[in-house]
């Protein structure tokens, strides 16, 4: 009987003991929600908590809403590491304020925020990072200005057809004024690409809602957003020289160069222009320009008209000469864009919205009916932001687009995805779905309705804290929990540094990842988010941790864009 006793005693500590100890974690927008749209918490727990209360009190300690949990969701899998998670939805709530949320039986409290625009000082923060990664100007922050000589830049040629052929030298020495423009990201490779896409992202932005911008960071007359794009622009104009050469990138496989500032580049003033007549590249930069050309129009005509103009003439270029992609490729392609027809049907419907003229309309019809619904989006896949610009004049148009967004919908809603995320856990994934963001938001604006609504917000709230591991993947200064340690140079060197308005490419899928975690030295199990990876996602807030930690400009450009017509959706309800 005695054994029988101690036994059920120990039985009994051990259930308290367990009880004490299970872990319970909650996960929320960090930034905020909008005060009349859809706002949820997730919990992520070791034990089961079903039926614990839970409640939401505001500043003054009155109770604004409360429950109880209720059956979990999903078990420990791909998307969460442990076994027990389940949604708290509170939308009930619509006064603007700052609130607290507890559980019962849990001692820490955990505030949210209500505000009709939470993401305000996001993207006041990623338009002055783009500022920092400025090449040729001393117009920058966090840093020494560098890349002057890129005004006497090298210009190289592929020596063959193939995609993997050598570049040399043009034989005559030949050089180009190519100083200005934004560094890719990590490296300090300027890639024409992701400056014309950079800059069109930040345009859409600054047109769906031109009085939510202010001037903080510009020297200028303009508004930080629009100087920021007229900068890109500026070197857009660079680009096409000539008849015979469009500049796809400067400096190369930069990276190779070490880790260091821009202004200690030992190939200062050497820097290679590669030269080669790509129709993806030149697609961005006409719709780029043409887009930029409109916005400009009414603030600085003599700019717009040299914006409109040298549109028109790289898109005739691509048509007469019937270009196809082409992109630097060494031991491994450099920012490959294999399809070229998203890039010219938006390039098309851009210059049919500057110009009226019906032929560019025509010929975005026709390039829509080339394309298909794409099942992927990201910066080299751009089928339904440029579907976007003709869905109510094209049906064919409106029914890819939402084609795609359908598809996206179907895997948010899959068993067990407690994010709510629209894609695969990919490389470069947290980018990709801004784009889904952007472009169900896009449709929702054309055609009403709030079918994707959840593709806006829940981007926004996996960046913004809604994940696994309970953090911002934009970096602002007043969320404690921001990404802070970016495998970027400029903060990797300059620790006491913080990198504000930075945007990590995010969560990467593990068999990639795992790939790639060679270049780590230490141990990564210390990292204050290994336990939140599962076995199919890796987030690592590390230095050297190119494959979740790098930040590059079009996420900037990109999560500025999707911030702004949440913005513009939601925050006015």
């Amino acid at each position: 009987m005695k054994n029988f006793c101690k036994t059920a005693a120990i039985g009994l500590c051990a259930a308290a003991l367990f009880s004490v100890q299970a872990q319970i974690f909650v996960r929320s927008n960090l930034a905020g929600y909008y005060p009349n749209a859809e706002k949820r918490i997730v919990v992520m727990s070791s034990s089961d908590i079903s039926a614990k209360p839970w409640k939401i009190t505001d500043e003054n300690g009155t109770v604004a809403d409360e429950g109880k949990i209720g059956k979990s969701i999903a078990g420990k899998g791909d998307h969460s590491p442990l076994a027990f998670n389940y949604e708290v939805f509170f939308s009930k709530i619509s006064k603007e304020g700052k609130y607290r949320f507890n559980i019962d039986g849990v001692e820490e409290s955990y505030q949210i925020a209500v505000t009709k625009n939470p993401y305000s000082e996001a993207i006041s923060s990623s338009l002055r990072w783009l500022r920092t990664q400025r090449s040729g100007t001393k117009d920058v922050l966090d840093r020494q200005p560098a890349h002057f000589g890129d005004s006497t830049a090298f210009v190289y040629y592929r020596e063959g057809k193939e995609k993997d052929s050598e570049w040399s030298e043009d034989e005559n020495g030949k050089t180009f004024d190519l100083m200005g423009g934004w560094y890719a990201g990590g490296d300090f490779t300027k890639m024409t690409s992701l400056i014309a896409y950079t800059s069109y992202c930040l345009i859409k932005a600054y047109n769906i809602a031109p009085e939510s911008f202010s001037k903080k960071y510009s020297k200028s007359s303009l508004v930080d957003i629009l100087d920021e794009a007229k900068f890109g622009l500026d070197y857009l104009l660079k680009v096409m020289p000539n008849d015979n050469d469009f500049i796809v990138n400067v400096g190369g496989y930069d990276s190779e160069n070490g880790v260091r500032l821009p202004h200690e580049d030992i190939m200062e003033g050497k820097r290679t222009a590669y030269s080669i007549l790509s129709s993806s590249d030149m697609g961005l930069a006409a719709a780029a320009l043409a887009a930029g050309s409109a916005a400009f129009k009414s603030i600085d005509a003599a700019f717009a008209e040299k914006c409109k103009s040298q549109s028109i003439k790289i898109y005739n270029k691509i048509i007469s000469e019937k270009l196809v992609p082409e992109w630097l490729e060494k031991d491994y392609p450099l920012h490959p864009d294999e399809s070229d027809k998203d890039n010219l049907l938006l390039a098309s419907a851009e210059l049919y919205n500057l110009t009226g003229d019906a032929d560019y309309l025509s010929k975005s019809k026709a390039y829509s009916d080339k394309l298909e619904a794409a099942g992927w989006a990201g910066w080299e896949v751009l089928n339904m932001p440029a579907q976007a610009l003709i869905a109510d004049k094209h049906n064919n148009a409106k029914k890819l687009f939402k084609e795609d967004l359908d598809d996206f919908l179907n895997n948010q809603n899959e068993q067990g995805n407690v994010w709510k995320l629209p894609l695969e856990y990919t490389v470069n994934g947290l980018y990709n779905c801004f784009v889904i963001g952007i472009s169900a938001g896009l449709y929702e604006k054309a055609f009403g309705g709030n079918t994707y609504d959840g593709l806006v917000l829940d981007v926004l709230n996996y960046d913004f804290g809604l994940n696994n591991w309970g953090v911002s993947f934009t970096a602002v200064p007043s969320i404690k929990q921001s990404v802070k340690r970016f495998n970027l140079p400029v903060y990797k060197l300059q620790t006491r540094l913080f990198p504000e308005g930075a945007v990590s490419i995010g969560p990467c899928d593990r068999e990639a990842h795992d790939e790639e975690s060679k270049w780590i030295l230490d141990d990564i199990r210390v990292n204050y988010c290994y336990p939140f990876n599962t076995k199919a996602v890796v987030f690592l807030d590390h230095y050297d941790d190119y494959m979740t930690m790098e930040a590059r400009i079009n996420g900037a450009a990109e999560n500025i864009y999707l911030m702004t017509l949440a913005n513009t959706i939601f925050g006015g309800k």
